[in-house]
């Protein structure tokens, strides 16, 4: 996982970050948000192809696209709808299936040894705020400090309050809660 993002903006669309390719060399990623032991991405993907394997990664896969996607994890197939989420090991034989179209998703990949991973799908208008280590933008019009953001981009932590100007804006809210080390009793 890369540990840094090129962006300094409070706002990262995907148009800001150079497309790289899948692990496997099968698909095309936009990295939009990493930190040590977490990245947050955008990943292309057309047709029937495997996932590139991520030891000791918990990951969430999010769908952009209207069409969704079907997830063949293990063996055993899930119909993922635009907007709905799925969670898998990165070490899980993953397939995905777009039938013939391409497919974007939201892909959330975090070390276990790092933290827990923990996120939520709301549906949101007006001003809100949250604690979180980033948002990504759903669907809808999202502006932070007078910026859009469109669907697909990360807001950054450092934006406190982001203003919704669309009553049907969804958005993912992503954290990675460090683990507890137990300390030594004296």
């Amino acid at each position: 996982m890369s540990h840094g993002t090129r962006v300094k903006s409070l706002i990262v669309r995907p148009t800001d970050v150079a497309p790289q390719t899948w692990a496997n060399g099968l698909g095309v990623t936009r990295v939009l948000a990493a930190r040590p032991g977490w990245r947050i991405s955008l990943a292309e993907i057309e047709g029937r192809m495997p996932f590139s394997p991520f030891l000791g990664a918990d990951r969430l896969l999010i769908p952009l696209s209207p069409a969704g996607v079907a997830l063949e994890i293990n063996g055993r197939v899930s119909r993922v709808p635009q907007h709905s989420a799925i969670t898998f090991r990165g070490e899980d034989q993953v397939f995905a299936d777009t039938g013939s179209g391409r497919v974007t998703v939201v892909n959330l990949m975090a070390r276990r040894s790092s933290g827990r991973m923990q996120w939520a799908i709301r549906r949101v208008s007006g001003a809100i705020a949250e604690t979180a280590d980033a948002i990504v933008v759903l669907a809808g019009r999202v502006e932070v400090r007078g910026e859009v953001a469109p669907p697909g981009a990360v807001i950054r932590p450092d934006a406190r309050s982001i203003a919704v100007s669309s009553p049907d804006a969804s958005i993912a809210i992503m954290r990675v809660r460090e683990r507890r080390r137990d300390r030594p009793r004296l």
